[in-house]
């Protein structure tokens, strides 16, 4: 059994930096001399992490691939004095990949070691000394059979397990709209996987043949994160447009939503469950129906940035006009942590747009306009903290 490697800094610093507070492109530069200098798994791992952030997979995944030969195991930096040392099981790949929960944890009392597991032959290797395990991959291509190997190998573990592989299973699209189907306060539209070939007979017709979801639909590669490959499509010549620019065999296909306010823009939540508890992330304001954090104007926009420190503010009563919804959310797919992006609808249901274990929570913008994020994410950190606690003590 090997120590874990000291001197990965995980995700934090690095997202802190591509958030305005430092200059990312220096620290890239700085880790790729350490990598030739030192020749270190943290130090190639450390590059690896700011290139992801930068944009350059290829060469990141590569560096990764250097971390990796050389030690599978990191320690996250953490709390001075003794605290609970939680492991987590992390898949080799992009930031999309694992939740980055150093981003959610720093200095909160939990010692932190990752472990990248070997997708051929997972956890054939000894692991360091724990006080509970916890995955933190996302469902994928690539993690589905490491989750399904995973679910035997840890059936009898020795330690609190959080997040076992098959809740995280249920989060895959399809899994998750059956899953919701019925449940109390929530909309989720059947989502299935749908053949290329399908999609380019009913391009090439014009018409949707039975078994097809009549426009407006919304496609996307199963494996795209971000919105990247996302689309909505609402006549032929859109679906043949969006083909020519896909080159997946399969897709992802829902019926759309429109789930605009008033004033016409879309609003996307992102709500943390702990324990069954639920919590704030973010509020999310655009005039755009794809909606994400970063390119919704909320950097720009006081007015935006006012209407999600309310939203905080306001969190108790809309988790009690929600209860239902949430708890059913909680029970289903049986997750110790994950966190959940949806929105309100106009009859006052959760139209649920997708469940994962993997999207990250922070509130790391610097300066004082975004100080009630910071504020407001405290909770969601002390109840994970408080989570993990009481799953140690009430092992056995």
């Amino acid at each position: 059994m090997s120590e874990p490697q000291a001197g990965y800094l995980g995700l934090a610093p690095f997202l802190r930096a591509s958030l305005g507070e430092g200059d990312l492109p220096a620290l890239a530069r700085q880790w790729l001399d350490r990598a030739g200098r030192e020749d270190t798994a943290a130090a190639w791992m450390n590059l690896a992490t700011a290139l992801l952030c930068l944009g350059q997979t290829q060469t990141a995944l590569a560096a990764q691939r250097e971390a990796l030969s050389r030690a599978r195991t990191y320690a996250l930096p953490g709390p001075d004095e003794p605290a609970p040392r939680l492991l987590l099981l992390a898949l080799p790949g992009p930031l999309s990949a694992n939740t980055p929960l150093d981003c959610l944890l720093e200095g909160q009392g939990l010692q932190l070691v990752v472990h990248f597991v070997d997708p051929a032959v997972p956890l054939a290797e000894a692991l360091p000394e724990h006080d509970a395990l916890m995955l933190v991959m996302g469902v994928s291509e690539a993690a589905l059979p490491v989750l399904a190997a995973l679910q035997e190998r840890l059936a009898a573990w020795p330690r609190p397990v959080l997040n076992p592989p098959a809740a995280i299973r249920r989060t895959e699209r399809a899994t998750l709209s059956r899953l919701l189907a019925d449940a109390p306060g929530v909309l989720m539209p059947p989502t299935r996987r749908v053949p290329r070939a399908l999609l380019e007979s009913a391009a090439a017709a014009g018409a949707w043949p039975e078994g097809l979801e009549a426009p407006p639909f919304l496609l996307r590669p199963p494996d795209s994160q971000g919105g990247h490959g996302l689309a909505r499509i609402g006549t032929a010549a859109e679906l043949a447009a969006y083909l020519a620019a896909q080159p997946e065999g399969e897709f992802f296909l829902t019926r759309y939503v429109d789930y605009a306010g008033p004033d016409g823009r879309f609003r996307k939540i992102r709500v943390a469950l702990v324990g069954g508890q639920a919590f704030p992330v973010h509020l999310a304001v655009s005039e755009h129906w794809m909606v994400h954090y970063v390119n919704a104007g909320m950097y720009g926009d006081a007015a935006k940035r006012a209407e999600e420190a309310a939203f905080f503010r306001a969190f108790p009563e809309f988790a009690q006009r929600h209860a239902p919804a949430l708890s059913a959310l909680s029970e289903r797919l049986g997750l110790d942590y994950v966190c959940v992006d949806l929105a309100e609808t106009a009859d006052g249901r959760l139209l649920i747009f997708e469940a994962d274990p993997a999207m990250v929570a922070h509130a790391m913008e610097p300066g004082a306009e975004f100080a009630y994020r910071r504020e407001g994410i405290a909770p969601l950190r002390e109840a994970f903290v408080g989570w993990v606690r009481v799953r140690r003590e009430g092992w056995g």
